[in-house]
């Protein structure tokens, strides 16, 4: 396998979805095991199901994740428990993955698309550009510097200010 393969092929994935402005949900209902692992870790937001089991298994096939996995996996669960996950292969369960930060939460299987959705829904009740500002922002912190992030939120928040749906909302709060 060449090296151009994976930047032209399969790492187009975790850069599409960084660039992504709005929230993305990974709705897990069974086992996420190597790729399926890492495009769940590319999630904003992640809901199990019960029955969802997660594992970075490409050393046990003699492999790496190339698919951007080791950066999105520890920032979800830190670097030990990341460092654990993928130089060992292990599987580990929902009720784990949550125990560990990896999804933020645990359902019955027949209700984890209606958990998915009524979250989608939450969310999607903002208005879009403060989600959008909002996730980068969330993005910029995970990686920049607080000096950074601080600059980007003084850059963004009069723009959120000066938005109409900011006033509309502003309004419709004082009445009720």
């Amino acid at each position: 396998l060449e090296p151009q393969y994976l930047v032209a092929g399969i790492q187009r994935i975790p850069r599409a979805l960084a660039r992504l402005e709005v929230p993305l949900i990974a709705a897990v209902n069974g086992p996420a095991i190597g790729a399926g692992c890492d495009l769940a870790m590319m999630c904003d937001i992640r809901v199990a199901s019960e029955r969802a089991s997660f594992a970075e298994s490409f050393v046990q096939l003699g492999l790496v994740p190339g698919d951007g996995g080791t950066w999105f996996l520890q920032r979800a669960i830190g670097y030990e428990r990341a460092a654990e996950m993928t130089l060992t292969g292990d599987r580990i369960d929902a009720h784990t993955a949550l125990s560990w930060g990896m999804v933020s939460r645990v359902v019955p299987h027949d209700e984890l698309l209606t958990a998915a959705k009524e979250l989608a829904d939450r969310i999607t009740k903002n208005p879009p550009h403060a989600l959008r500002m909002a996730k980068r922002l969330l993005q910029e912190s995970r990686t920049g510097l607080l000096e950074s992030t601080l600059g980007m939120a003084a850059a963004m928040q009069p723009l959120a200010h000066h938005d109409a749906e900011h006033q509309r909302r502003i309004e419709k709060w004082r009445t009720h």
